[in-house]
């Protein structure tokens, strides 16, 4: 079996963001996911900086272009920060399988608007592999202790919605001005809205010294799953490279299994199951 270049892309999407989610989590314990973030976008734009200057040079980009870019950038942080606030106020357990819900919202934009169209098999493995994602990201046992599941879920839906439309962006990007470029100017645009909210809101932004190794490894893989989803959408549908890489909490839970010993409850091993058989089904 011949696995299409876009899957491929889109698995190293999937395991970078699953590592990066994990560090993202042992970094927290250590300063605020603000700064986390922040850092870990300033670190991105580092590494790419490099590259762009010794491989691309400066295009001229249309209006749409460039309106495009912005409102990713926009996009891209009303997702984290909103992201972030719904863990604070609210439970991992309700908040990460609603946020992990945005690639329905990418799947079907891509299917309106960009006309993609996809085989039985196809759509049968997507909708497997959507519904891993969210099996995989709560515990059964820890939801049912849940007193108020709604707290902070309008957060969640929130950053669904926004991450589900910026990859659709990322897509429409990526297939006029290359898998590179996109990801290095919204990347730019978005530590640039960041040291704005910072600014207004009066926001430490400090680097945290404290958990510096972990926040280089998450700028690195973010920069890794960015790099490699858009890749895989000037080959593939959006709509297949998108849930492959909304399954990133599948390598959450093993890591997290493997380093912190943590159980993995029976609907999560459900949701690994219909995850595999989702990338089988695609793949064929």
């Amino acid at each position: 079996m011949q696995i299409a270049i876009g899957i491929i892309f889109g698995i190293v999407s999937m395991l970078s963001w699953g590592a990066s989610d994990f560090f993202v989590t042992k970094s927290a314990r250590g300063t605020n996911l603000f700064k986390a973030f922040f850092w870990s976008q300033i670190i991105a734009l580092c590494i790419m900086l490099p590259i762009f200057l010794i491989f691309f040079k400066l295009p001229q980009f249309s209006i749409s272009i460039i309106l495009l870019i912005l409102a990713s950038g926009i996009l891209t942080v009303i997702a984290n920060l909103s992201f972030y606030r719904g863990l604070q106020v609210g439970k991992v357990s309700v908040i990460m399988p609603v946020e992990s819900c945005w690639a329905i919202v990418t799947v079907l934009l891509s299917l309106t608007l960009l006309s993609e169209v996809l085989t039985g098999m196809q759509a049968t493995g997507i909708i497997l592999i959507l519904a891993g994602a969210v099996l995989v990201s709560f515990k059964w046992r820890n939801l049912l202790k849940i007193k108020n599941p709604a707290k902070g879920i309008k957060y969640a839906i929130i950053a669904a919605i926004a991450y589900g439309i910026d990859f659709v962006i990322i897509d429409l990007l990526a297939k006029q001005i290359g898998w590179f470029l996109p990801i290095f100017f919204i990347g730019a645009i978005t530590a640039a809205y960041m040291l704005i909210f910072s600014g207004t809101t009066k926001k430490d932004i400090s680097f945290p010294k404290n958990v510096t190794w972990f926040i280089i490894l998450v700028g690195i893989l973010d920069t890794v799953a960015y790099l490699a989803y858009s890749s895989g959408v000037t080959s593939e549908f959006g709509s297949i490279v998108a849930p492959i890489g909304a399954a990133s909490p599948v390598v959450a839970i093993i890591l997290a299994k493997i380093f912190f010993k943590e159980n993995i409850e029976m609907n999560q091993i459900t949701g690994i199951v219909a995850v595999i058989l989702g990338l089988i089904l695609v793949s064929l």
